[in-house]
């Protein structure tokens, strides 16, 4: 097997190639409207059940289908039917360890760790472990950057061509795009894991990943901000 790992890959190269993808997906400002609020109650340590799912879709301005259909796409849930996980925040186990306020919850790749924390308004405290080496990489994760790095790490980002990768189907973004992106504790690491593989990748700090999330989750991350103004208004009103 060969690879190529290209240190030059600039970030708006990076994202670039996300956009290419559909990375994400072209949602409105009804659906992310949606997917915030998903988050904002997944941080609390609490599935989100189909009624509440419903309602919040018909106050995001979709109508039941369509709030279905797009929740269902971009979510995991459990045996009730509950969403307990949403576009890389989740209840259940996963690789990389994200806690909020004292709640512990994962993520599907390490650069979701990176865009949720801004999404959120919220810092976070991520534990990962590195693939083949399983060297812990401890990182505090702030809305507006990184506030520790005490290794250095660095963050494996796949580069995709569009016909590697099936949008429309949750198990391939997860196998063929999540599967690959890891948090290292050096660039050393990163370089000797990626030469195993095939793909093409790009390893970048995680700063400028951070950067990447901020580019291409953009109109979430306003949304989200936005619908936190709004409601800590209403809040410091109604007291």
């Amino acid at each position: 097997m060969s690879t190529q790992t290209n240190n030059a890959y600039s970030i708006q190269k990076v994202a670039d190639n996300l956009k290419r993808l559909g990375l994400p997906p072209d949602w409105d400002e009804r659906t992310n409207r949606l997917l915030a609020s998903i988050y904002r109650e997944l941080v609390k340590g609490t599935p989100v059940n189909a009624a509440t799912v419903d309602s919040w879709a018909a106050a995001s301005g979709l109508d039941h289908e369509a709030g279905k259909e797009f929740v269902d796409g971009v979510s995991e849930k459990d045996e009730a039917g509950n969403v307990v996980g949403a576009v890389g925040l989740s209840r259940n186990e996963h690789s990389h360890k994200f806690e909020v306020d004292g709640v512990g919850l994962t993520t599907w790749c390490a650069w979701d760790t990176l865009f949720i924390a801004q999404a959120l308004g919220k810092t976070a405290n991520v534990t990962s472990y590195a693939p083949d080496s399983g060297s812990e990489v401890t990182l505090e994760i702030s809305p507006t950057g990184v506030v520790a790095n005490p290794v250095r790490a660095v963050v494996s980002v796949v580069m995709l061509d569009p016909s590697q990768i099936d949008m429309e189907s949750l198990e391939s973004v997860y196998m063929v795009f999540c599967h690959q992106i890891h948090f290292f504790p050096s660039r050393e690491d990163a370089e000797l894991w990626s030469a195993e593989s095939e793909s093409d990748f790009a390893i970048l700090s995680v700063d400028d990943a951070f950067e990447v999330g901020s580019i291409a989750f953009a109109d979430l991350i306003e949304v989200a901000s936005r619908e936190r103004s709004t409601s800590e208004s209403t809040q410091s009103f109604a007291a």
